[in-house]
């Protein structure tokens, strides 16, 4: 059966693992993509210099850190489908920044292994072309071949991207299906082995005008996970599916096609929301009956997904 799964941004407590994974048990997931981003403020420390962060310790003391959320998932149930790396994670012409934040994904890998989390996404990097995004991109995951290779069960997930320029949306980094599963596949053969796949933010396919359905038929077997969320196609609203509508009686993402897209490609991954933005929209006194509606959708999803025809 797949899982249901749901960001940890806003109702993890570190202070309280086990109260907060038997909360979200509670509320109808079973999953969870692991903000571990929170650790590290990259742009900071290209802006400010260094500070102290959980990173500047060894592997084996960063892992022992996380002992405890570890233990309490196990002990609730809840299992860890996605780590979101830090990022940015290259800044032009500050090697010594860049040399850091490769250290903290190294970290983050070994984080991954350590509590059975099978992909952390690395956002891809911009530049000011085509061209050049693609070659500094296909770069930076190159540059990333021995370290994850060293991690056992634990893959690199590139994202679809969005940019937002002179308040318009236009087309961003791997924002396209062609370019993706040339990207991921030229990696996997250079590395020799399935070290990289695909997390498809539905949220920013749909800023970019995608049709869904047919991105991730595309993808097929390179989508790993996902990143669900809605917007009205202006802005990265981070909100509970079916909420924005261009009719009466159409939503503006089309999340019917997507969900038979991922039928199509038989998707084994878990279901797994980055809705994070209840938490400001809804008084706290409702969250829990928010986030039980999202996972009853994600619970629906699921069930269409794997009933047979």
């Amino acid at each position: 059966m797949l899982k249901v799964g749901v960001q940890s941004a806003s109702w993890y407590d570190a202070q309280k693992p086990l109260e907060s994974f038997e909360f979200i048990r509670k509320c109808g997931f079973d999953a969870v993509d692991y903000n571990i981003d929170h650790y590290l403020d990259t742009k900071k420390l290209s802006q400010e210099g260094f500070y102290p962060t959980i990173f500047d310790n060894s592997t084996a003391e960063v892992c022992e850190f996380f002992a405890p959320m570890k233990k309490a998932a196990e002990q609730a149930g809840v299992s860890f489908s996605q780590m979101h790396a830090p990022f940015p994670v290259f800044f032009e012409g500050m090697d010594e920044v860049n040399e850091y934040i490769r250290n903290a994904l190294d970290k983050c890998f070994a984080i991954s292994e350590y509590i059975g989390c099978p992909a952390v996404v690395v956002h891809p990097i911009k530049a000011d072309t085509r061209e050049a995004e693609w070659k500094a991109n296909l770069a930076l995951y190159r540059s990333l071949i021995p370290i994850i290779k060293k991690y056992k069960g634990v893959k690199i997930c590139l994202e679809n991207i969005f940019i937002n320029k002179n308040k318009r949306i236009i087309e961003g980094r791997l924002s396209n299906a062609a370019d993706a599963c040339r990207m991921i596949d030229i990696l996997n053969g250079e590395a020799q082995g399935d070290y990289f796949g695909f997390c498809f933010d539905i949220g920013h396919a749909n800023l970019t005008n995608r049709n869904v359905k047919e991105f991730v038929k595309e993808l097929g077997a390179r989508l790993t996970i996902l990143h669900l969320h809605d917007n009205d196609a202006k802005d990265d609203l981070h909100m509970i599916p079916y909420t924005y509508l261009s009719s009466p009686s159409t939503h503006v993402c089309d999340w019917q096609g997507f969900i038979e897209g991922l039928k199509e490609i038989e998707y084994k991954g878990v279901i797994c929301f980055e809705t994070f933005r209840i938490f400001s929209v809804f008084p706290p006194a409702v969250h829990e009956q928010v986030l039980k509606l999202i996972s009853a959708i994600g619970r629906y999803w699921a069930d269409f997904i794997e009933e047979k025809n």
